[in-house]
């Protein structure tokens, strides 16, 4: 390996004529507040003043591995291999003090700090010294122009970071909160001129030293790259295998196929709210090739997938195309389940978020890929997803059963799902699965007094999701009809107002309209039940059936209505 180091200041590496390209295969600006608030609090301990002079010191911030051949000077483009993060953060902490230094008048020395971020070649042609695509127009309009769009607005997670990087130096370099940060690492320091602290601060940035090192193959930068981050503590697994994937995938004309393909993933995954690409990409992987555990995911993939451009482009399609469906499963839309026969679908999809169950997508990456290549009946594809449903109703939602080996269960199942032949092959698997799952359903016992704990009022919300679901549940199984209106409001038949303990479990809830359960408020039990027959709800008339006699209603008949739901919600409707 031809490699060369030294040690360089970031004025050095910033002066000479350079472009610092990140390169494809690297991963997103990734710093937030915790990193972004260390780097700041290191560069003001840096900054001492001695008799009413500014000083700073020589901070070392690691290495910076680049590819490129230093001895060629008629090529100025340096692939950033390592120290992308850091770059990228005093690159846009340049950019906010031009700002600052433009906002005081001082224009001249806006535009030399501003040369930090875009350079001038020896024509006086201005490029950007730090070249990112991936964040591209919004980096560039938004931090290295020099007349900076303020209306330019972030889509991705990345330029989010990217903004919100902009934003904690905009407040942290602010005259008040400058000064008295570095008041405060200098006891007894007198008056402290604003613009000798921002540019205090400027030359800490440009004296931070780092280890410059070059190498000339990209081979080999692949090599360093991975070396450096081998330990996962830097890069996820995801940003491994995306480094193997353009390594090998490195066709850009007419189009950059992978990066293509990895954009897509990403955005097919954007609307998955707290969904990561990790997370995907472990259930993908799961569902389709084996158990593994996040830290052997990187092994794994470079044992199982064949390192060639047919099996690394066959892998990043199905990788893509599988995006899409888990998006359609973990953020259920119902614009997305328009056929009447898919209404189920959505509600089960709905379901599962309720319970925040995560683990059953594995499964079901598997079931839509069969139900797709109509190797499954829609009957036995029916029967299966409501069963699911149903298993985590209590296992998960009510119960909160430690889910242990159900991980495991899941990727075998999926496996054998994708290897089916035929739809009777696919109907033995899904049989033997809800066999496989009954045997781990909590008893009866466990489950009632679990359900008698879930509880909704205006100040306990937590359960409101899941009574929800329990109460449209109840009017589906009362009424045999799917298609129950999930626009109801939760009507408190013993009110509010009573505080008790009792008061919020299930046996004291029915749906309601919203106007009737305006109009009701806190009437007395006798009031009500002569204007609950107005509701269009099944279980509202059914309980007006079965309690017209009451004279009142306590704490007696709300346990005991809240053990016969559960004993429905258990046998009828899970059994049935």
């Amino acid at each position: 390996m031809d490699l060369t180091s030294v040690p360089k200041s970031i004025d050095d590496a910033l002066r000479v004529q350079r472009k610092y390209v990140i390169p494809r295969f690297q991963r997103e600006y990734a710093w937030e507040n915790e990193e972004l608030q260390t780097i700041y609090e290191d560069l003001i301990e840096n900054i001492y003043i001695r008799d009413g002079t500014f000083f700073t010191s020589d901070y070392f911030i690691g290495s910076l591995v680049l590819v490129g051949d230093d001895d060629d000077t008629s090529k100025i483009e340096r692939l950033v291999v390592d120290g992308q993060q850091r770059l990228m953060t005093f690159t846009i902490a340049f950019a906010v003090l031009a700002q600052k230094f433009k906002e005081l008048g001082q224009e001249r020395l806006s535009e030399k700090t501003h040369l930090n971020v875009m350079g001038e070649d020896n024509d006086g042609n201005p490029y950007a010294k730090l070249v990112n695509e991936n964040p591209k127009p919004f980096f560039q309009k938004r931090i290295q122009q020099k007349d900076i769009d303020f209306n330019a607005i972030p889509e991705t997670n990345e330029e989010k970071r990217i903004l919100n990087a902009y934003n904690f130096f905009d407040r942290q370099l602010k005259e008040t909160i400058l000064i008295k940060n570095i008041r405060d690492n200098n006891s007894g320091a007198g008056d402290i001129n604003y613009l000798d602290a921002l540019k205090a601060f400027r030359d800490q940035i440009l004296k931070c030293k780092v280890i410059y090192v070059t190498v000339k193959s990209l081979d080999d930068a692949y090599t360093i790259f991975e070396v450096l981050n081998s330990k996962g503590k830097d890069l996820a697994p995801v940003d491994m295998i995306k480094n193997s994937l353009f390594s090998i995938l490195t066709e850009d004309e007419p189009l950059d196929y992978a990066v293509e393909k990895w954009k897509e993933i990403k955005r097919n995954l954007k609307n998955c709210v707290d969904l990561d690409i990790n997370i995907f990409y472990r259930h993908f992987w799961l569902s389709k090739y084996s158990l593994s555990t996040t830290r052997k995911l990187v092994y794994n993939f470079n044992k199982t997938i064949p390192r060639t451009i047919e099996g690394y482009t066959e892998f990043i399609n199905s990788l893509e195309k599988e995006a899409k469906q888990y998006a359609l499963i973990a953020a259920p839309k119902k614009e997305d389940w328009t056929q009447p026969e898919d209404l189920f679908v959505y509600t089960c999809l709905e379901s599962f978020c309720i319970f925040n169950v995560s683990q059953v997508r594995i499964f079901l990456l598997a079931l839509f890929e069969v139900k797709n290549s109509q190797l499954i009946s829609f009957r036995n594809f029916k029967k299966i997803l409501v069963y699911l449903e149903h298993y985590h109703f209590i296992f998960t939602a009510v119960c909160s059963s430690r889910p242990s080996g159900l991980e495991r269960r899941y990727s075998s199942y999926a496996r054998q799902l994708r290897n089916c032949t035929s739809k009777k092959e696919s109907a033995d698997c899904i049989n033997n699965l809800m066999t496989d799952l009954k045997e781990g359903i909590p008893d009866y016992s466990i489950f009632e007094k679990q359900f008698e704990k879930i509880v909704y009022t205006s100040a306990k919300e937590k359960d409101k999701k899941l009574v929800k679901y329990i109460l449209k549940k109840l009017d589906t199984h009362y009424s045999s009809n799917e298609l129950v209106p999930n626009s109801f409001t939760i009507e408190h038949i013993l009110p509010e107002s009573v505080a008790t303990e009792y008061v919020g479990m299930i046996g004291n809830l029915l749906p309601l309209g919203e106007q009737l359960n305006n109009d009701l408020s806190n009437k007395n039990f006798k009031s009500k039940m002569t204007r609950y027959p107005e509701s269009q709800y099944t279980t509202v008339k059914k309980f007006v059936e079965e309690n017209k006699d009451k004279e009142e209603w306590g704490e007696k008949e709300i346990v005991e209505r809240t053990k016969c739901i559960a004993e429905i919600m258990y046998h009828s409707i899970i059994e049935g």
